[in-house]
């Protein structure tokens, strides 16, 4: 009897363990006794994983430049057209689309799959032709709120399908995307120092797109004063984005914040983060391009270990145009102030010379004539005295001067011919 009883407790224990919710965990009504599971090589309970974590599958890509999850422009180029193909039959037809668009974009208790797939409607719509009507920049002003909600939102995918709607908006529209693209940059810029690198790098895409894209000089404080931001990855960034305009914008969208610009440059290159200074510098070479008065007094105005800096990095990355011209004019005299005598200036031609030194000076005679140098980079004060100083120590060297080599009136070869018939050695000052 007893045997009996003891084998239907276990057996109930043992479906009990089986039909448990837990698992591997056995219940607690059977917590007494413990029956040892079978061992099989497939169990999926033990095998599954969940996904993103350690020994599982990536989510979120292939892992880039930024990171596990990190997205580029390549990502968002592919995706502007991987959207599902729809048709636009007339204006009414897309009115229609875009205010139910709009309806569950501007409310965030949708589902987060409602409102990525709204946002690829956007782009199917751009796709299919949708700029070509009218209508639709009035509904896309009224899409601003919407986009810059879906920008904010935190789901990681919200956020991502929305950069790549405003990436797109802006590649197709240009310039008329201005208002739309003013409204959303400041939103683009919270996203950058996102620790996730997904939210992080989409937004970093978006404002790229943007400033390749649409010109308008109204987006350039909202870049300048991100500049100053306290967060330094911001800062990086800032001065990233606004190198990218300069390389990318005419001169005359950005005559109106020239001043602006310069200020913004001269903060930069005194930073206190090491790279927000070389992105600054990086700008500096732009910034010479469009307006090279107001840069040379930029460079002018640095102390002189910014402006060493700043030379070396022009120089390392081949720009030496790019350096203010007094600066290339002095540094191209102090190298040939340090050359040799023979070559650095240009002698008249030998004939001459005899003329002007008596027949005795063999040395001044023999002078090399075809040593020529160009003097559009020599300082002409600094070089008349140089040659001055020259000149006297050549007739020291010759013995005597003959009075062809000196001034009418001068009294100076008398004084030298008393000094050499004595013997006695003379010095001789130019006057």
């Amino acid at each position: 009897m007893r045997r009996l009883i003891c084998k239907r407790i276990c057996d109930y224990k043992s479906f009990d363990d089986e039909e448990s919710v837990d698992g591997n965990r056995p219940s607690s009504a059977a917590s007494a006794f413990k029956v040892p599971a079978p061992k099989t090589s497939g169990n999926p309970v033990n095998s599954a994983r969940k996904p993103g974590s350690a020994g599982g599958p990536k989510v979120g890509g292939a892992s880039k430049e930024g990171g596990a999850g990190a997205v580029d422009e390549d990502d968002f180029i592919k995706a502007f057209t991987d959207v599902p193909s729809i048709q636009i039959y007339s204006s009414r037809e897309l009115e229609e689309t875009l205010n139910k668009i709009r309806e569950i974009l501007s409310d965030d208790k949708h589902d987060w799959d409602q409102r990525a797939n709204a946002l690829k409607k956007i782009r199917s719509l751009l796709v299919a032709g949708a700029a070509q009507y009218d209508c639709f920049f009035q509904h896309l002003r009224l899409l601003d709120g919407a986009l810059k909600l879906s920008a904010k939102d935190l789901r990681s995918q919200v956020v991502r399908e929305a950069c790549i709607t405003v990436a797109h908006l802006s590649t197709v529209l240009g310039n008329k995307f201005d208002h739309g693209a003013e409204a959303i940059v400041p939103t683009l810029f919270n996203l950058v120092p996102n620790s996730a690198k997904v939210m992080a790098t989409s937004g970093c895409a978006a404002i790229r797109f943007i400033i390749r894209h649409t010109h308008v000089p109204r987006l350039i404080p909202l870049i300048t004063s991100n500049c100053t931001s306290k967060s330094v990855p911001v800062r990086r960034r800032s001065f990233e984005f606004l190198d990218l305009l300069l390389q990318e914008w005419q001169t005359h969208s950005l005559e109106r914040h020239a001043a602006v610009l310069v200020e913004t440059i001269k903060k930069g290159i005194h930073d206190a983060d090491a790279e927000a200074r070389v992105e600054a510098r990086k700008t500096y070479m732009g910034l010479r391009n469009h307006f090279p008065g107001e840069a040379e007094t930029l460079y002018n105005s640095l102390e002189p270990s910014y402006q060493k800096s700043l030379q070396t990095y022009l120089k390392s990355s081949g720009s030496v145009a790019s350096l203010p011209q007094s600066d290339r004019s002095s540094s191209s005299s102090q190298e040939s102030l340090n050359r040799p005598f023979s070559s650095k200036w240009s002698t008249a031609n030998p004939s001459t010379v005899a003329g002007r030194v008596s027949a005795g000076s063999s040395k001044a005679s023999s002078l090399p004539g075809s040593l020529q140098r160009s003097r559009s980079d020599i300082d002409v004060n600094a070089a008349a005295g140089a040659k001055a100083h020259h000149a006297a120590g050549q007739s020291v060297r010759s013995g005597r001067l003959g009075a062809g080599a000196l001034n009418p009136g001068s009294y100076a070869s008398l004084e030298c011919e008393a000094f050499w018939r004595s013997g006695r050695t003379a010095k001789l000052y130019s006057v």
